[in-house]
């Protein structure tokens, strides 16, 4: 009995987030870049079920039709619209239910409610906001080895050889 509310919330949701999208699809928007967990929208709605421990749920209630949800580091919830010029996109963020992932699409919102209309999907290591390993730093060295390495480019200070770049 108390998950009946939480279902009609769920499909007025829906509803508004469709209303949206078909505003949004008319007029056009500007795509952003969202990076977030996947969620099933009835479970973590509901009991706050989220993570690689809720995965296998998540993928089985994303599988029955359930509403998928992009859940951000900073707690932002954006309900997973189809964007109707890219099914494909949509259909591909079903896969990756608990897994971080990188969208691109137009975010709208109505009342209250937020929502992506996913044009492409990344997964987050591919994201420019992904952590990148450290650079490696250039040292210039004389191929004598006259002097210890240089920060910079030119010729050796003793022997007159051009330096050499080297990555350290």
């Amino acid at each position: 009995m108390r998950l009946m509310p939480v279902l009609v919330s769920l499909n007025a949701a829906m509803l508004v987030s469709w209303l949206v999208a078909q505003q949004q699809h008319q007029h056009g928007g500007k795509a952003t870049t969202v990076t977030g967990e996947v969620v099933d929208l009835s479970c973590y709605l509901t009991h706050g079920a989220k993570g690689e421990s809720h995965a296998k749920c998540a993928t089985a209630c994303i599988n029955k039709g359930l509403p998928m949800g992009i859940l951000t580091k900073d707690g932002k919830l954006f309900v997973v619209l189809e964007d109707h010029a890219n099914a494909d996109a949509y259909q591909q963020l079903k896969k990756f239910a608990a897994k971080t992932v990188t969208v691109t699409g137009v975010i709208v919102s109505r009342n209250g409610i937020s929502g992506i209309a996913v044009q492409k999907v990344g997964t987050a290591a591919s994201s420019s906001l992904a952590p990148r390993p450290p650079s490696r730093k250039v040292q210039y060295v004389c191929p004598m080895g006259c002097v210890p390495p240089q920060g910079k480019p030119g010729n050796c200070p003793k022997c007159g050889m051009k330096l050499v770049a080297k990555k350290t």
